[in-house]
Formats: C-alpha cells, sequence, structure tokens
C-alpha cells in the first residue's frame, strides 16, 4: 500500500485511489472473518464466557464499520468525487476516538467478575512477609 500511494501521490502511476486501498479492505474482511470465527467458537463452545463474545463483536464490527466509511470518504477525497472538507472526512476517525475513549473507562468494570479488589503487589511483598515471620 506504501509503495502504491507513493506513486499515486507523485503521479508515476495512474491508478485509482481506490486500488491504492483495496488491501487494506481485504485485511478488514479478514479481521472481520477472524473475530466472526472467534465469536461463534465462544458463543458455542464456552457456555460459561458466552455473554462476554457478544460485546466484543460488537465493538467489533463498529470499530471495522468507521474505520471503512473513513477510506471510502477519504478515497471519495482524494479522488475529488467529494466536495466537503477533510473535517467531514474524519467524523468517522473521531467517532473512534470517542468510543475507545468510552471502553476505556467502562470496559475494565464489564470485564471483572470479582467484586473484591485484588490486594496490592509489589516487589517488596517478599521481604516483608519474611520479616512478619521472624
Amino acid at each position: 500500500v506504501s509503495t502504491q500511494s507513493t506513486g499515486k501521490l507523485e503521479n508515476n502511476i495512474s491508478i485509482s485511489w481506490w486500488t491504492v486501498f483495496a488491501p487494506v479492505w481485504v485485511a478488514n474482511g479478514m479481521w472481520i472473518y477472524f473475530r466472526l470465527i472467534v465469536y461463534l467458537r465462544r458463543h458455542f463452545h464456552c457456555h460459561a464466557r458466552r455473554h462476554r463474545g457478544i460485546p466484543k463483536f460488537l465493538w467489533t464490527i463498529a470499530f471495522t464499520a468507521l474505520v471503512l466509511s473513513f477510506e471510502a470518504l477519504l478515497c471519495q477525497r482524494m479522488e475529488n468525487t467529494l466536495k466537503h472538507s477533510l473535517t467531514t472526512v474524519f467524523i468517522p476517525v473521531f467517532i473512534i476516538l470517542a468510543l475507545l475513549l468510552f471502553r476505556s473507562c467502562v470496559y475494565p468494570r464489564m470485564a471483572s467478575t470479582s467484586t473484591t479488589p485484588p490486594p496490592l503487589r509489589s516487589p517488596l511483598d517478599p521481604l516483608f512477609a519474611l520479616v512478619a515471620v521472624s
């Protein structure tokens, strides 16, 4: 992708931006396929963790859809078929950043099943255990 985009930016090759971004879309499609397989395996084989697979799969679909929409808007902008500003093109990226911020605050609480916090660990714990025994 990088050599194609460099050649396209320097006007050395005459392919469209849709062709330049095609490998990225193929990789995103394979990523969705991989996440679908992981979700299905977790759903049908791990009955205890079945409920955890649905939110993760939905996050993956949402993020990939936003990335694909950004890439499509960027291709349209680079081909001069879209007359919007770059701010409009980057709206999916801003939404991704907001979702990542939300996920970093909420998801750790969803993942923890224990109600008691784990004990604090430090490198000096073995030393304190030796002092307490003597």
